[in-house]
């Protein structure tokens, strides 16, 4: 069962990435062509609902995270649609990390690298610019603002679906609260978890000279150099060796635990 769980939980996000690329992309990019040819099969039920290719994603995301919500039952031994909660919290979770990694990666990169992997980040905030915008909010003009909105907005949508999952739940400042903190750590475990890993591949790659023009090598330069950029500033090479990685590594690690410690204390006192 964890195994169906797991395999799920990677078709989601490559249907997520799939609504950020456009037909005529995939056909002259390799690696968004792969992604198109690896989810066309699972399309095909939505296709008999709709025709809307938007739609059909996003109605087979929804069928997948009811799935998935029925493997929690058995494997978690919660109810139906505690399980379904639970499935949907977990989708918050990770449209939350994404778009908080696509802020990072938008504040520090100067778009030198992967023009295309620079384009998918822009058509992942237009929806929330064009929320933004009618409160005359722009990301450029106000990036610390829309960090805070990203964070708020989980948190509200991470509390109601609490409180379809809690029986009788009762509205307490506290419980938003801790949703607030649920946030912050999931922003930190990016930097212990998914940018330590781009960092150390891309690190490896430095060693064999990968091809520059293969879109996954832009994919994976264009989170990680943004990431060391601030690091190469003040860390001379050792040796003629480029050590901007190990510093940022441990730096990531160190002070991601650090924070994380601070982040639970702060939410147990509440």
């Amino acid at each position: 069962m964890g195994l169906i769980k797991g395999i799920i939980d990677i078709v989601i996000v490559i249907l997520l990435l799939r609504l950020l690329i456009k037909p005529r992309e995939a056909f002259f990019n390799p690696f968004y062509g792969m992604v198109y040819r690896i989810t066309d099969p699972i399309l095909i039920p939505a296709g008999y609902v709709t025709r809307n290719a938007t739609y059909g994603i996003l109605l087979t995301i929804l069928t997948l995270v009811v799935l998935r919500g029925g493997i929690y039952v058995p494997l978690g031994h919660v109810s139906f649609m505690s399980g379904i909660g639970i499935s949907f919290l977990s989708l918050i979770k990770l449209l939350f990390q994404a778009f908080m990694a696509m802020w990072f990666i938008s504040i520090l990169s100067q778009h030198s690298f992967g023009a295309s992997f620079t384009l998918l980040i822009e058509r992942a905030f237009n929806p929330l610019d064009r929320i933004l915008k009618q409160f005359g909010i722009s990301r450029q003009n106000s990036r610390l603002f829309f960090f805070f909105f990203l964070l708020v907005l989980y948190s509200v949508c991470s509390t109601l679906i609490r409180y379809l999952i809690v029986p009788n739940a009762m509205f307490s400042p506290s419980i938003f609260l801790q949703g607030l903190g649920e946030g912050l750590a999931l922003v930190v475990g990016l930097f212990t978890g998914f940018f330590s890993i781009v960092v150390i591949v891309g690190a490896l790659l430095s060693w064999v000279s990968p091809d520059p023009s293969n879109p996954i090598v832009q994919a994976i330069y264009g989170i990680s150099e943004p990431l060391l950029r601030p690091f190469r500033r003040v860390v001379p090479l050792l040796g003629g060796l480029d050590i901007s990685p190990i510093i940022a590594l441990f730096c990531f690690q160190i002070l991601g635990n650090l924070a994380l410690q601070i982040i639970q204390r702060v939410m147990r006192a509440i």
